[in-house]
């Protein structure tokens, strides 16, 4: 293994725009090619015995040859039991795969349905272990579904062979027999590897030996001595580039960061860019607490698949951008130090990895950075964030629901309840469920506890509910009376669709005249609603959700009277950005506003134009689909969106084409 440090201090980003070019708004795991490859055994166990038995430690040992493609396994498998009179226990594992032995004291056994189904030695009551070891080989490839794969770097047969897994949701099974659900995790596990002797083996934990063999291979030992669920447990092995350096937490305590990528890959940029987790570490341990696994290690080793995956300590990455290391860092804690319950409630490991970005830019960069992040995961919310269908990779990781909108589910809740009450609960919820797992109910009861009240009709509308509101609002300031005072009207109305819910949230109002201010929250939670206030001076301006706490959209229109409406013309962030299919353009005017929406490249060519003409004072959205003035599909980039008016000026903003 090629050993040495690289040393750089960590760059402060000028601008926070410079996210724009490492696509913050893609989802971090390789959705795509999961969803291609994860087919016939993308299905959660359906067994009887789920709560039979508890794994308590796995000890996992691969042969694996890279010629033919083919591994041979030993597994054992250190059970406890959950009842009395246990007589048989059932494991999964790929049908595929041949199993070549099942010892326990004379067991047999039957291998069908994707199952080892094992008939133990005698009958077995509660608190009473036993071990089971199967011997097995094969190719991990069953039916299109491939966790383990066999492949180069790069997906380039010229290059050296990179073997890797990413179990996530259902893939551990096609590779090492198990009991595959999320809610049992092992006390522990170990890993050993026997490979070609010229490749590196990186697994969860910590390196306890490599061993030359006489063959021209090597045995590499992992030893993982955390909590574990199946889907976290990998290997990535290939030729790489190693460093490390020492991270030294706020406690005095130190722990080993160690990076493995290509050697083509370690540039000095890329290397840079991955040392600052260190950085990072600081910043989550600030919110989250102490990095979970503070006794091992943190990693990360280059692997063939797109994105990235949250493996237990050691992160496989297939994207260098600085988001994406963030998003897997903040996994050690959400996802893997608490682990979604089963994949209905996915949102627990992505929504809070991916909210999480946003308070990782926003500490870097100041709070602008962290609402400019949230605005760029604007969505059209039109299902739940709970997956009801948990039987395809495409149903559980929906980029829009279980990211984005998962992620603004936090963010809202963190305005309703307050900045203290927020990050009290995420500290309970960890105390709580640490090294366990937790459903959405789970979240919700620690939240309520802390801020003690209900919160029923939160999760309901955002979890379990779809869509968002869609606010008309209006207001009017009366004259200054004889005590310097005027009455404020402000209307408020939701004119999403009849089948979508009437939302509850509160909004910030920000009052103005030039020179007073008043900032005040209302809460609406009616179709129609007035909110009238005395204030001591005679606002001039009024602005709405300023800081955009809530998922929504929102129109400014004309008092009943004719009396206020916006003055000034202004152009609002596009959603979604990047896009594939159609982009929404959402921008202010005032009365009779005449101008030009245009389109142009990076070279500043016009690509599309088309005319804007408004009579009242509103908030309207213009809509692109992505192709130029002659009706042609465009390619993927950055592209500049300006909105031109002779009486009212120009704006412009980046927008992203992503296929």
């Amino acid at each position: 293994m090629k050993r040495f440090t690289y040393i750089f201090s960590i760059l402060v980003m000028s601008s926070v725009f410079a996210q724009v070019y490492e696509n913050t708004n893609v989802p971090c795991k390789p959705i795509s090619e999961m969803t291609a490859h994860y087919n016939s055994l993308a299905k959660a166990s359906q067994r009887a015995d789920i709560f039979d038995y508890d794994v308590h430690y796995y000890n996992i040992e691969l042969d694996i040859n890279i010629g033919p493609e083919t591994i041979y396994g030993n597994v054992e498998v250190h059970v406890v039991s959950e009842v009395d009179n246990l007589e048989s226990i059932q494991l999964d594992f790929a049908s595929g795969m041949t199993v070549d032995a099942v010892t326990h004291n004379g067991a047999t056994f039957n291998h069908f349905s994707d199952l080892i189904s094992i008939a133990l030695d005698g009958s077995y009551n509660v608190g009473e272990s036993f071990v089971v070891g199967i011997q097995y080989h094969g190719h991990p490839l069953q039916g299109g579904f491939q966790a383990f794969a066999f492949g180069n770097q790069f997906n380039d047969t010229d290059r050296p062979p990179m073997i890797s897994t990413l179990s996530e949701p259902y893939g551990a099974r096609s590779w090492w027999p198990c009991k595959d659900v999320p809610t049992d995790k092992a006390d522990s596990v170990r890993i050993s590897l026997t490979t070609d002797a010229a490749y590196d083996a990186v697994a969860n934990g910590l390196l306890v030996s490599e061993t030359l063999n006489l063959d021209d291979t090597k045995t590499t030992i992992w030893e993982h001595k955390y909590p574990i669920t199946t889907y976290l447990v990998s290997l990535a092995i290939t030729d790489y580039t190693y460093w490390t350096e020492m991270h030294h937490f706020a406690d005095g305590d130190s722990m080993p960061l160690e990076y493995w990528m290509y050697p083509s890959s370690a540039t000095a940029s890329i290397v840079e860019r991955w040392n600052r987790t260190a950085g990072m570490l600081d910043i989550f341990g600030e919110y989250f607490g102490k990095y979970p696994f503070a006794e091992e290690k943190y990693g990360m080793a280059q692997f063939q698949w797109g994105g990235a995956m949250e493996h237990q300590t050691c992160s496989s990455m297939g994207s260098y951008g600085e988001n994406t290391i963030a998003h897997e860092l903040a996994h050690q804690w959400w996802g893997d130090l608490v682990t979604c319950s089963n994949f209905h409630h996915i949102w627990i490991n992505e929504g809070f990895a991916t909210y999480s970005e946003a308070l990782y830019w926003g500490a870097k960069h100041g709070e602008d950075a962290y609402h400019e992040h949230m605005a760029s995961k604007v969505n059209n919310v039109n299902s739940s964030v709970y997956r009801p269908d948990t039987s395809s990779v495409g149903a559980i990781f929906s980029y829009s629901m279980v990211y984005q909108k998962g992620a603004w589910v936090l963010h809202m809740l963190r305005h309703v309840v307050g900045d203290d009450t927020f990050f009290a609960s995420l500290a309970a919820y960890r105390d709580e469920f640490q090294f366990s797992t937790a459903s959405t109910e789970d979240f919700q009861g620690v939240v309520e506890e802390v801020w003690g009240q209900d919160l029923e009709w939160y999760f309901d509308q955002w979890i379990y509910g779809i869509g968002r509101p869609s606010y008309t609002w209006w207001w009017s300031a009366g004259e200054e009376d004889e005590f310097g005072n005027s009455e404020v009207t402000v209307h408020v109305e939701q004119i999403q669709s009849n089948s979508l819910p009437v939302f509850k949230m509160p909004i910030d109002l920000k009052f103005s005249d030039g020179t007073n201010e008043l900032n005040m929250v209302i809460w609406d939670s009616l179709r129609s609603q007035d909110f009238n206030f005395t204030l001591n001076f005679v606002p001039t301006s009024l602005s709405f959700d300023e800081n955009e706490w809530i998922l929504k959209s929102a129109n400014q229109v004309a008092s009943a009277d004719g009396g206020f409406s916006p003055e000034n013309f202004k152009l609002h962030a596009a959603y979604p950005n990047p896009f594939n299919g159609e982009v929404n353009i959402p921008y202010t005017t005032g009365p009779q506003f005449r101008g030009t929406l245009t389109i142009y490249d990076l070279r500043g060519s016009e690509v599309y134009s088309t005319s804007l003409n408004h009579a009242a004072a509103a908030e309207y959205e213009a809509r692109w689909d992505g192709k130029d003035n002659h009706g042609m599909n465009l390619g993927s980039g950055v592209y500049i969106a300006q909105i031109n008016s002779p009486g009212y000026g120009s704006f412009s903003q980046k927008i992203s084409i992503l296929k």
